[in-house]
């Protein structure tokens, strides 16, 4: 089992809050050797279309990246600007 700390953005926080389901900014959790990036998103009742970008440590990853390694998985949810 490889462990992860999973960190999930401000904007991402906000709409599983508006969604009914409040979330914790920064849990732990243990998954398998080459699980995708996906699969922990679903596993976690978060649809892989709220988080267009997604960080392994300080590396840019997809949501098809399988994870071999311990490290920190930070999900952003979308961005908006003006």
């Amino acid at each position: 089992m490889i462990t992860l700390t999973l960190n999930m953005s401000e904007s991402l926080l906000s709409i599983l809050r508006d969604a009914g389901r409040p979330g914790q900014p920064t849990r732990r959790i243990r998954v398998h050797p080459g699980t995708p990036v996906r699969q922990i998103l679903i596993d976690q009742n978060i649809s892989p279309l709220l988080v267009p970008l997604i960080f392994l440590d300080s590396r840019k990853v997809s949501v098809d990246t399988p994870l071999e390694v311990d490290g920190v998985l930070t999900l952003h949810g979308p961005l908006a600007g003006g």
